[in-house]
């Protein structure tokens, strides 16, 4: 290929212009026609380092050429010397930066929004992560404490466990129990009883074999009785009275549905078992 290597003086910068864009084409031309062949081949193309170097020394200076005949073709334009025009051209000058910046700050306010609203999203897939783990570690405790308690100890710790809780409960309803019943109902008196034996034509019960009067049990103490043998022998539950048992106290109990009586036998109650539900 020949090249021109300089630019003659009688030449019109014009045709000078279009004569180093008409060998730059055919350049790029030639360059992408090897960059072919070498693509399409797939082997390196043998070319020393000097040649190289010389090419692309070449080009350049046939851009750097183009450029100063551009600049030279150009021709300086002098501002005006009127105020009024000169204010003009830069209030031009000035709305137009304006323009340019705000079409800028548009665009810079959308890519924010969007930024923000992608940065929302990753936000809440992050919550609904932290959720979902949340749940898996929770899951994942119950299997491995599912797991501990299968065997036969750990069945055993289980039932300790709830045995203390149950005795515990027990106890701070006997508490309060306790400190209700002694409030609210005393032991008879030797004055109640006499009231009670008249008013149901008995002369007050006496011992067997003996003239001491009974001594009748307590309501805590009747209410302790069948709550331990409710909770003891549950199979079977009932309590039989006998002489020390207060009719008024058992009536009471059975007024208010607290105790149950046997099926078979009067004598014998129970308490209901309000721990297993409706009975």
């Amino acid at each position: 290929m020949k090249m021109t290597e300089g630019v003659h003086p009688v030449t019109a910068p014009k045709e000078v212009v279009n004569r180093i864009k008409a060998e730059c084409e055919q350049l790029w031309a030639e360059v992408s026609k090897i960059h072919g062949e070498v693509v399409a081949s797939k082997e390196p193309v043998s070319c020393s380092q000097e040649d190289a170097l010389l090419k692309i020394y070449q080009v350049k200076e046939k851009r750097l050429r183009a450029e100063v005949e551009l600049l030279k073709e150009k021709k300086v334009e002098a501002l005006p010397t009127n105020q009024e025009v000169l204010h003009g051209i830069l209030k031009a000058e000035l709305q137009r930066s304006v323009s340019e910046l705000t079409q800028t700050l548009s665009n810079v306010r959308a890519e924010k929004q969007i930024l923000e609203e992608e940065n929302q999203r990753l936000a809440e897939r992050e919550s609904q992560h932290d959720a979902i783990k949340e749940a898996l570690e929770r899951k994942l405790a119950e299997v491995e404490h599912e797991e501990t308690h299968s065997t036969a100890e750990g069945y055993l710790k289980d039932l300790q466990q709830k045995n203390k809780k149950a005795v515990k409960y027990m106890n701070t309803v006997m508490l309060k129990m306790k400190e209700f019943v002694d409030e609210h109902f005393p032991p008879p008196t030797e004055e109640d009883i006499e009231k009670w034996t008249k008013k149901h034509g008995k002369s007050g019960q006496k011992s067997h074999g003996t003239n001491t009067r009974v001594k009748y049990l307590p309501l805590q103490t009747i209410l302790e009785e069948l709550m331990n043998s409710c909770m003891d022998t549950p199979h079977d539950p009932y309590v039989t009275l006998d002489e020390t048992y207060w009719p008024p106290y058992v009536e009471l109990l059975l007024r208010y549905d607290i105790v149950l009586k046997h099926p078979d036998d009067d004598m014998k109650i129970k308490l209901v078992p309000f721990h297993l539900g409706n009975t």
